[in-house]
């Protein structure tokens, strides 16, 4: 591919140039159209991660349902004894800690080690045996080896043994199948069209189990002809990151230029994606987050995603389950407030508009009806204090937040979160975005029905660009350092600091 003189040349197609073609030519009509697609809601990221730990919580029940498997068998079927499973299900359990622990430093639960299968049975052997000589010795110290059968012990670990194998063979076909249809590719947009966008997709390797490029994107004119194809620019990535998923962004571009390198982490970081710098190993100010290698090429991690790995199941699990278990306890008073709202004034119980949700898809938000008015337009007018539109009722539901009780239903359907950014109407998004510095940010995770601003203070009008300004602060706070018990703390507080405010009318 090398040319003499300029150094690239575009002459002879690699494979990789290839998928830059085939990725500009879909980039362009993806692009048209999605301005205009309904937009669906964002599948989990695939990692690799959370299937490596998924194995190992299996082979660890695996080695506990056996061992009760054996006991059923042999001791109460074949030799007729009746004995307290309790003795032997802690022996299974301590069996199957041990043997989890000696898989683990075997690097058995490596997603390329499960794929590949290479030494596997070695590993599951081995693991075992150190379980099995650990038991045998803590009994004899401890002399209780009498109260468990020889053959006992030599079914569970004969049967594990077979059980885990087979689980690795079914593990290991299952990942090569969806390695090789692209479930855990990472789906990579690069920014820049140079060299050194060049040199990078060289040394990637896009094939059938590598990652996924959707695109070059570049803004720049150029000189002379370019070593790979352009899919479009800024604005064209940035409506493709928010219609498609996009694991990462890699910006090629020379590090010398910083206040390019800036803006477009500004512009970018809007996205849920990893945001990383290919360097060309010139100076550079900006500190990054962390070095990623791609085939020995160092590239400098500047914005991480919120939820990664673990991150988004767990998320999801805490929505579901507790929207299922409030919605259920509420039902009550959701009916009550139903019937007053509709004695009280014509009109629907419910209120809908629609509100930017994550990464900037329009869903709609349900409230209960507050007001005799329904704004869902480019202008959406607050309530003010004594505001003359909301009702006797309504006014009471807004004082204690009751009116966002629907919005448990919007959780249900993977609209909204629990816990995260307050979301609101399309005007007032639009309007604060263009005031308030990183407030697109915002959208890198779901709205939620309360969040770390409501528990701070921050509820009601919104009538200067400071108090928005300082809702933005506390909701990036939020997003950059979630964890699951930063939720719970949330939630905790949320009755006490997030319900009754004297800014809530």
């Amino acid at each position: 591919m090398r040319e003499q003189g300029t150094g690239w040349a575009v002459g002879r197609a690699s494979w990789a140039e290839r998928e830059v073609l085939s990725a500009a030519a879909v980039g362009h009509a993806s692009l048209n159209a999605v301005r205009t697609a309904s937009r669906s809601s964002r599948p989990f990221i695939r990692s690799k991660r959370v299937i490596a730990d998924s194995v190992a919580a299996f082979d660890f029940l695996v080695v506990v349902v056996t061992c009760v498997m054996a006991k059923w068998a042999y001791v109460d079927r074949f030799l007729r004894s009746e004995q307290d499973i309790g003795t032997y299900l802690a022996a299974g359990l301590i069996g199957a800690s041990i043997s989890f622990l000696s898989l683990r430093n075997q690097n058995l639960y490596i997603f390329d080690t499960l794929v590949s299968m290479r030494g596997t049975v070695r590993r599951i052997v081995l693991g075992l045996a150190i379980a099995a000589v650990s038991l045998i010795s803590a009994a004899y110290v401890f002399k209780i080896s009498a109260h468990f059968s020889r053959g006992w012990f030599i079914i569970w670990f004969a049967l594990s043994a077979a059980l885990l194998l087979s689980v690795h063979l079914v593990v290991s076909a299952l990942l090569r199948r969806w390695t090789r249809a692209g479930y855990f590719a990472r789906r990579i947009a690069i920014y820049g069209g140079g060299e050194i966008a060049g040199r990078l997709i060289e040394r990637l390797n896009f094939g059938s189990d590598g990652p996924r490029l959707i695109g070059v994107f570049d803004d720049q004119p150029s000189a002379g002809p370019r070593p790979v194809a352009i899919s479009g620019g800024l604005s064209d990535l940035i409506s493709l990151g928010q219609a498609e998923r996009i694991d990462e962004v890699v910006i090629a571009v020379p590090l010398a230029q910083d206040r390019r390198i800036g803006r477009l982490v500004e512009e970018l970081a809007i996205l849920p994606a990893d945001i990383r710098l290919c360097p060309d190993m010139t100076a550079f100010s900006t500190r990054p987050t962390g070095v990623v290698h791609y085939d020995g090429v160092p590239v400098l991690e500047v914005v991480r995603r919120p939820l990664d790995n673990w991150g988004p199941v767990i998320k999801v699990i805490e929505d579901r389950i507790l929207a299922a278990l409030l919605l259920a306890a509420v039902s009550p008073v959701l009916l009550l407030i139903a019937m007053a709202i509709r004695l009280e004034s014509e009109g629907p119980v419910l209120f809908r508009q629609r509100r930017h949700g994550f990464n900037h898809q329009v869903f709609t938000v349900l409230k209960f009806r507050t007001m005799r008015v329904a704004e869902d337009g480019p202008v959406v007018r607050q309530a003010q204090p004594n505001d003359s539109r909301v009702t006797r009722v309504g006014r009471f539901l807004r004082r204690t937040s009751l009116d966002e009780l629907p919005q448990l239903i919007n959780v249900l359907r993977g609209e909204m979160s629990l816990v995260g950014p307050r979301p609101h109407a399309l005007a007032h998004n639009e309007h604060f975005s263009t005031l308030v510095e990183h407030y697109a940010r915002r959208h890198k995770m779901r709205p939620g029905m309360t969040g770390w601003a409501q528990v701070n203070g921050c509820r009601g009008e919104t009538d200067t660009q400071e108090k928005m300004r300082r809702r933005v602060e506390l909701d990036l706070y939020y997003i950059e350092n979630w964890s699951l018990w930063f939720d719970i703390r949330i939630l905790a507080l949320t009755p006490f600091l997030g319900l009754f405010h004297r800014n809530a009318y």
